[in-house]
């Protein structure tokens, strides 16, 4: 069970794993914020890095509230509950990443939108891409727009509104009330990235049971972040794996589909589901037909998502079974 601090309004949580260089920078922009009139702490939690991640939380020490984690076992999710149960927290609890650059208010906006909306419990605010360079082929923003290679961004107007359906808070920019962990609630360790296999959907698969159990969920405009896309994640190399971790997320995230047929007729699922696959295989051999380069990757990244969703799908059909054998 976590621990309330009551003379802290924010803890602003971050995981980060072999990232030094790109804390430091995120760090640096924490020093421009806004932090009048109320009180506000950092804490770094190092997810079994190799890098000189500690030198540079030490390097801040006199420079900011902040505090250091290590946490050996692999994965993000399993990072921040450790942070979660081995430190008192303030009343409001924020998760954002390494990679990020808030707005000079984005914590003072926090403070007075949680205090306004008391009658939810769980907030997102408008994350936003910063491009490494302008040089940004326009099929590699088509395909981030598209949703094709997920990108944690989010715009849902300029208006304080309940998320609407399917629709859930950012990585970058998403926080909640204290009271949220007090049941002794937690990160799914299954989501979210980590070393060897990544699925997406860390904090949505949080705020979805949230949701599920009747707490409300406020998108806020004015609490902003700008979240810098890495590089080697925009190569043609980069969008392939993040379109396959797309697609791997949706089973784990949303079930087995169609439902109904899954759970009624699963030899016919079977069929359905190795016709997709094989749909998906022919139109990834068409992508490479294509007469332009640009048209080509993006109708591939498209079947390769494919391509994992309906894998991953028929390997959660296979465990479920195995365990009803042995159940």
């Amino acid at each position: 069970m976590p621990t309330r601090r009551n003379d802290l309004d924010i803890s602003v949580l971050i995981s980060t794993y072999n990232r030094a260089e790109s804390l430091h920078r995120t760090l640096e922009s924490f020093m421009g914020l806004n932090i009048n009139g109320f009180s506000a702490e950092f804490v770094v939690v190092d997810n079994n890095g190799a890098d000189n991640t500690r030198q540079v939380v030490e390097y801040y020490s006199d420079k900011l509230p902040i505090h250091y984690i290590f946490e050996a076992n692999p994965g993000k999710n399993c990072a921040l509950n450790t942070a979660i149960k081995s430190i008192p927290l303030g009343r409001i609890i924020v998760f954002t990443d390494d990679d990020v650059e808030p707005q000079q208010d984005w914590l003072d906006s926090v403070v007075r939108i949680t205090d306004r909306y008391s009658d939810y419990s769980l907030f997102g605010g408008k994350v936003y891409n910063i491009w490494p360079s302008r040089d940004i082929p326009e099929w590699v923003q088509k395909v981030a727009e598209l949703g094709i290679a997920i990108f944690p961004i989010l715009d849902l107007g300029k208006r304080e509104k309940p998320f609407p359906p399917r629709r859930f808070p950012a990585g970058p920019n998403f926080w909640m009330r204290y009271e949220i962990f007090e049941n002794g609630r937690s990160f799914d360790e299954h989501f979210g990235p980590r070393p060897k296999s990544r699925i997406f959907g860390s904090e949505t698969s949080f705020a979805k049971k949230i949701l599920e159990e009747g707490h409300r969920i406020l998108y806020s405009p004015d609490s902003v972040v700008g979240h810098r896309i890495q590089p080697e994640v925009i190569t043609y190399k980069g969008l392939k794996e993040r379109a396959c971790r797309a697609g791997r997320t949706i089973p784990n995230m949303w079930g087995l589909k169609p439902k109904k047929l899954y759970e009624n007729h699963r030899l016919i699922w079977w069929l359905w589901r190795l016709t997709a696959l094989v749909k998906r295989y022919c139109a990834y051999v068409a992508a490479h037909l294509r007469l332009s380069k640009e048209d080509r990757r993006i109708r591939t990244l498209i079947a390769l998502k494919g391509i994992a969703y309906n894998i991953e799908s028929m390997k959660i059909a296979s465990r479920n079974t195995r365990k009803k054998q042995t159940g």
